[in-house]
């Protein structure tokens, strides 16, 4: 038994480390923003259509890769994906100006949702009891990726250039594939062999019209995750502004904070197993609110700040866990079309608050950037609470069977 969980354990971290490596190149263009404008010869606003294409990129690969993970193996399907991934960084990083090089992110973003296919297929080979626990630490491998990807990268651009990181992240992709087909030597039940990949689609789209829990579920992190990008997308501005006139590398260090986030992320994995995704969500959303009023108030007050950033993150990072996990085994034998509608909901919030981030930003600052996340952090709030009442009636009714 102790050799089995030991063995499992092993597995999962090489899914996490793969997991992390291939998420973090879809943050890249936020980190070299600077380094992109200069070298392209464009404005910062015109060369952060980069960051914009790969977000819609990711989204929209989601919707018509993730789903082909119910009929085709995962082995297979992740080490095409790791492939194609490592060659379109080394593309984008030789693309001459601002058009191709945003195109070449998008083509990065299409094919980098690596983690939504290790989640779904991670839950199907993990040891009975331990389904809560591992969607939690690859959850939390995601944001050590997010951040540290964001940290390695602001520390590269200046010395390399944003072409040579790009290469850099490129060699660390193609360095997990190895590992990653050991990993999955075995095979996963697949619920979908035979079908075709139009009908594959459909069922998703179905599924999102049929099953409550999703549709609860993805609405509520669309909201949070909107919330999340609302701040993060304008830290490198407010850090490297008039207030802490901090570096470029200073201000990528700063994603030690949700690094840290992201470490202890995996321990809320114990109370989804054990209390149930909704109430788990539901504490963590309420932290969610908390801490970006406190963001309002604590700008520039450093370790404060921090402190807001900190919670905000883990929070939303907890809070998506509780909820993709709730989404997935509400639909058994349909957990990556599941995943498919959960995470192009959350991508779909991302590119609300990466749109409403910057204008407030804009027009207001930090300060206001924080009011705008505490109403989107409210909304996902009143999702969980129709949701929860949904639960409690259900719950009811069964009872007087």
């Amino acid at each position: 038994m102790k050799q089995q969980a030991r063995s499992w354990n092993l597995k999962l971290l090489v899914l996490a480390a793969t997991a992390a490596a291939a998420v973090s190149t879809i943050y890249l263009p936020q980190s070299m923003l600077t380094d992109l404008a200069t070298t392209l010869g464009v404005p910062a606003g015109m060369a952060s259509l980069t960051a914009t294409a790969v977000q819609v990129g990711y989204a929209v690969g989601i919707f018509l890769l993730v789903p082909l993970s119910d009929r085709i193996q995962p082995r297979r399907q992740i080490t095409t994906q790791l492939i194609l991934l490592a060659s379109a960084l080394l593309l984008t990083a030789v693309l001459p100006e601002i058009v191709s090089v945003a195109l070449g992110f998008l083509v990065v973003g299409l094919v980098a949702n690596i983690a939504q296919l290790t989640i779904p297929a991670a839950n199907k080979l993990a040891p009975a009891g331990r389904s809560g626990s591992t969607t939690t630490v690859l959850l939390g491998a995601l944001l050590i990726g997010i951040f540290g990807g964001r940290i390695v990268a602001s520390l590269l651009v200046g010395p390399l250039g944003w072409r040579w990181v790009m290469v850099i992240f490129a060699l660390g992709v193609a360095a997990t594939i190895p590992f990653l087909r050991r990993a999955l030597r075995s095979d996963v039940a697949l619920g979908a062999l035979g079908r075709t990949y139009g009908s594959l689609l459909l069922s998703t789209l179905r599924l999102a019209r049929t099953s409550r829990a999703l549709r609860l579920s993805s609405a509520m992190h669309f909201f949070a995750f909107a919330t999340f990008n609302t701040v993060w997308t304008v830290m490198v501005l407010h850090l490297t502004g008039p207030l802490y006139g901090w570096s470029v590398a200073q201000a990528g260090l700063f994603g030690l904070v949700g690094l840290a986030a992201g470490v202890i992320t995996p321990f809320g994995g114990r109370f989804v197993d054990r209390f149930g995704a909704t109430r788990v969500g539901g504490l963590f959303l309420v932290l969610l609110v908390f801490a970006t009023v406190t963001v309002v108030f604590d700008e520039g007050q450093g370790v404060l700040f921090g402190i807001s950033v900190f919670v905000l993150t883990w929070a939303n990072q907890s809070a998506q866990s509780a909820n993709q996990n709730r989404a997935m085994t509400a639909n058994p034998g349909g957990e990556a079309q599941a995943n498919t509608v959960f995470m192009v909901s959350v991508f779909l919030g991302g590119s609300l608050g990466a749109m409403l981030g910057p204008v407030a930003y804009g027009l207001g600052g930090m300060s206001l950037a924080g009011v705008v996340a505490t109403g989107l952090a409210l909304c996902a709030l009143a999702v969980w609470v129709v949701s929860w009442r949904v639960e409690v009636r259900a719950a009811h009714r069964l009872a007087m069977i």
